[in-house]
């Protein structure tokens, strides 16, 4: 039995903790089988089986970690631009559509971290279900593991991180709604951006934008976002790409002649 335990670990460590579902059935039963594992093992290290077992782990843990070497080294033609985003299905699929560069870990709990601690030092308001669906997405969609690759950076202010072609409105949504709808594909993904910003502009008064009487924290204060100026002209140049358009208001600018006027009427008054 003890030996068994010791190859389930081994299996994990290079293989299950790879994979999102392994990955989760072993961290929700986590606190009912742990304890029970390492009083095995301790009991297999003590039993004779555990020393056969030793010599095959000596043989292959040198011969894995130089092929992780190996890897790391040999530099890795890029077959396709960041740009091209495509659906894989394997792990060499994965590696001709991303650059190594880009290529997110292995490991799901370190994919895990990278977005909780990006989502903890901007305030996206990220679920804990919502960062699964985003890293479980990760492994099949170059989309989304390009995106969770963007969390790794470091960016001056959260505005720097909404400079992208590709995916920019998918960040300006996440940080600016308080509720968020988080999809695996990201074409649905698009759609509920376009759909969330379309319903803010669709209910907003545009005609005051450009004039003194404009303010943002209305908008904040009714749908309950976190719009700021720069955000905001995103997402309208957003939906404008879509074929949304809102018209905004328009700048006036006063002459002299008509700052007397008002002044002479209010006197007059």
């Amino acid at each position: 039995m003890g030996s068994i335990i010791v190859l389930f670990a081994l299996w994990y460590i290079f293989v299950g903790r790879n994979q999102p579902k392994a990955y989760r059935k072993v961290k929700k039963n986590k606190s009912k089988w742990l304890p029970i594992v390492i009083i095995l093992i301790m009991l297999s290290i003590a039993s004779s089986s555990f020393w056969l077992l030793w010599p095959l782990l000596m043989l292959v843990l040198p011969i894995y970690i130089f092929y992780k070497m190996i890897r790391a080294i040999l530099p890795k033609k890029d077959t396709q631009k960041e740009e091209d985003y495509t659906t894989y299905t394997t792990k060499r699929e994965r590696d001709n559509a991303i650059p190594r560069s880009s290529q997110l870990p292995d490991a799901v709990s370190k994919r895990i971290r990278i977005v909780e601690r990006f989502n903890k030092k901007y305030d996206l308001n990220l679920t804990e279900n919502q960062i699964q669906t985003m890293v479980d997405a990760s492994y099949v969609s170059t989309d989304w593991e390009l995106f969770l690759h963007s969390m790794t950076k470091e960016y001056a202010s959260i505005h720097q991180w909404f400079a992208s072609s590709h995916d920019g409105f998918l960040r300006v949504y996440l940080r600016v709604f308080n509720t968020q709808t988080v999809s695996p594909d990201m074409r649905q993904q698009k759609q509920i951006c376009i759909d969330s910003f379309r319903q803010v502009f669709q209910y907003t008064d545009l005609s005051l934008y450009n004039t003194s009487a404009w303010d943002i924290r209305n908008i904040n204060n009714k749908f309950m976002t976190n719009f700021d100026d720069t955000s905001f002209m995103l997402a309208y140049r957003f939906l404008e790409e879509n074929g949304i358009h809102n018209k905004l208001g328009s700048v006036k600018i006063m002459d002299a002649d008509e700052e007397l006027e008002a002044l002479k009427r209010k006197y007059e008054a």
